[in-house]
């Protein structure tokens, strides 16, 4: 049996046996871990077994430490709290995964290196439609992350909801109340802290445009009383927006701080903080962007809240920025992580190489992913000291982790955001599995040789969860098929042997099933299968088959004979095209059938897709003989506009 899995567990003793996890039962403080850990089995499509699974909350036991204790009737997960009981869940099932759906009685003591484990992505510059946060807690708890830092507002748009500066969220482009209050319990179920970001006070344009009266010009936002004053409204809000949130992101990075010293008001509240703004420019300005940042500080810590900043100001004001804000260290061009190491500062490890991704243009390899290790930082500012070269500190107390990095730069003028998005998790999931190694275990445990078995599985676990989808439509559920269906899958091939334009051979439909879930293992298959199920059970399946480019897609299903002329086809097709317009960003879907096949072509109709020609004898119907089809096809715009 397979034990490699990622991260690699600090001990973990294999007992010589399979087991095969069936019903949970779990203390009451661990009921949402054991639900969320169920529907993850759900997804994979492992079918349960025999052997009870219990959840045990032990108050001794640090957080994110758990164990597991498996014997021949039971596996026990022991924990203190919801990080820790996740954590064994998620072993757990990587367990299963890496052993097709069973799992080797194994014990496992386990805890991780670093508080910090964190992934990020940037939902300001490319607008993430909110399916999507899911994924990346899904993501975050399958490889044990602590942290999924949400880069919420830039120059592109302000995607919170904002009460007391209502012109504030971007149109079109920010997230309810109520859509980030059920994201917030999700994550707080599976261990899953969210960092959320307000990023200024540059990178700010939202603010500039709604309330320049206020704000400020000029690309940055002022240095005044009102200013702060207004903070207090938002980042109050924010924290009580985050409830589960320990740490609030404050930005401070990559802003044009001397325009403030063309500005009078900002001039004269410097002078009030005991700013002295006349002559070394570049030092005034660095002092005002210190206590900036030092303000937002105090807003977010009387609110319980850590502050988090960028590294983005200079050694010669460190004095001003409390060593209660945690830093990120990535450019090493603002100052070095030696001189913040020396100012005493809690930091986390950014370093732009290898742990930024800007798809499609920036990215290192999993091996270089895999190679770094929190004391390494590999700069490519030009203006770093360190540029060209690897600076590698000696290990410090309060580098307390790591985080892989996703950024829109590129994606932000993307022809079709919602295949940048697809493509960007794609990247950012083959990645995050070195990060989640790097931060669990600070030295390495495990070879590279070793860490790539495991991940050419796991990886394929998490595409398969990115691309499970649970639909409900009228009458239907649709999903991916699963291993468990075959039955009902020969079931329905059995009805429609007789079909007069499809072969339907139910000796081939256990193959048909085990392709469709292959088909499914890739964050962008080019087919796209899905069981289609009435009353809990399947009675029919539709696909839609992806071009090579991504932007077209041809559509099709089946549905037993038992339950045709029902309507049940037409919502299938509705299903398709939404998935495939609004999930995938195609451009344009076709659809194909026989020219004598009549109830076919009225679904593709009633789907409003226009027909666009008749093909001779392009297709080979039943029988091995070569037919007429029409081609039926509808555009994104023609969706849209109903």
């Amino acid at each position: 049996m397979n034990v490699n899995i990622i991260p690699r567990p600090n001990k973990i003793t294999y007992k010589g046996f399979a087991l095969k996890p069936g019903d949970v039962k779990a203390d009451d403080r661990f009921g949402a871990a054991a639900d969320a850990y169920e529907k993850y089995r759900v997804s994979l499509g492992f079918i349960p077994g025999e052997t009870t699974v219990r959840a045990e909350c032990v108050d001794s036991m640090d957080e994110g430490e758990y164990a597991i204790r498996c014997g021949e009737n039971e596996i026990i997960l022991y924990a203190s709290g919801l990080s820790g009981i996740n954590n064994a869940f998620s072993t757990l099932l990587q367990l299963e995964v890496v052993n097709d759906g069973e799992l080797p009685a194994c014990d496992v003591d386990d805890q991780p290196d670093c508080e910090y484990r964190g992934v990020m992505i940037d939902l300001a510059r490319v607008w993430h439609p909110v399916e999507y946060l899911y994924k990346y807690v899904d993501l975050c708890r399958f490889y044990k992350f602590s942290y999924l830092h949400f880069h919420f507002t830039d120059t592109q748009s302000y995607t919170l909801p904002c009460r007391d500066f209502p012109k504030l969220p971007t149109e079109n482009r920010h997230y309810t109340y109520e859509q980030i209050r059920d994201l917030n319990e999700y994550a707080y179920a599976r261990g899953v802290k969210i960092m959320p970001e307000i990023d200024v006070p540059g990178h700010c344009t939202p603010f500039l445009e709604a309330y320049p009266e206020l704000f400020g010009h000029n690309g940055i936002i002022g240095f005044h009383k009102d200013v702060f004053d207004a903070f207090e409204l938002i980042l109050g809000e924010l924290c009580d927006m985050f409830p589960y949130s320990d740490k609030i992101h404050i930005g401070g990075d990559e802003a044009d701080i001397r325009q403030w010293l063309s500005c009078e008001k900002c001039r004269e509240y410097a002078k009030e903080c005991g700013i002295p703004v006349d002559g070394n420019e570049r030092l005034s300005s660095e002092r005002m962007l210190a206590m900036f940042v030092a303000k937002l500080s105090a807003i977010v810590l009387k609110h319980g809240k850590t502050p988090v900043a960028w590294e983005g100001f200079c050694k010669e004001v460190n004095y001003l920025v409390p060593k209660t804000t945690q830093l990120f260290s990535w450019e090493n061009f603002y100052q070095t992580t030696p001189e913040l190491v020396e100012a005493g500062y809690t930091l986390i490890n950014g370093s732009w190489s290898p742990n930024y991704v800007v798809e499609p243009a920036v990215m290192w390899s999993v091996k270089e992913c895999f190679d770094w290790d929190i004391f390494t930082f590999r700069p490519v500012h030009p203006q770093s000291p360190y540029i060209g070269t690897t600076l590698k500190i000696p290990p410090y107390e309060k580098m307390i982790g790591g985080q892989l990095l996703s950024w829109g730069d590129i994606g932000a003028t993307a022809e079709n955001p919602r295949r940048h998005i697809i493509s960007e998790f794609e990247k950012v999931s083959e990645r995050a599995a070195a990060t989640a190694e790097n931060t669990w275990n600070k030295e390495k445990k495990t070879t590279y040789e070793e860490f790539s078995a495991a991940h050419e599985k796991l990886n394929k676990a998490v595409a398969l969860m990115f691309n499970y989808r649970l639909a409900k439509t009228e009458n239907l559920i649709i999903r991916p098929f699963r291993d468990s269906d075959k039955a009902q899958t020969k079931a329905y091939c059995e009805s429609l042997v007789d079909e007069k334009y499809e072969s339907f051979d139910p000796e081939l439909s256990d193959k048909f099933v085990d392709k469709c879930i292959d088909n499914m293992k890739f964050a962008q298959p080019e087919n796209y299968n899905f069981a289609v199920l009435l009353d809990g059970a399947v009675i029919g399946g539709c696909n839609i088959i992806v071009s090579d480019d991504k932007t077209a897609g041809d559509l099709g299903w089946f549905i037993h004979k038992d339950h045709q002329n029902k309507g049940y086809a037409t919502e299938a097709g509705k299903f398709l095209l939404k998935f495939g317009f609004e999930h995938l960003g195609l451009h344009r879907i076709t659809a194909h059938c026989h020219v004598d096949n009549v109830r076919s072509y009225r679904v593709m109709e009633k789907l409003k897709m226009r027909r666009e020609g008749k093909f001779i004898k392009d297709h080979k119907y039943k029988g091995n003989v070569w037919g007429d089809s029409y081609e039926y096809a509808i555009l994104d715009e023609e969706y849209y506009n109903g």
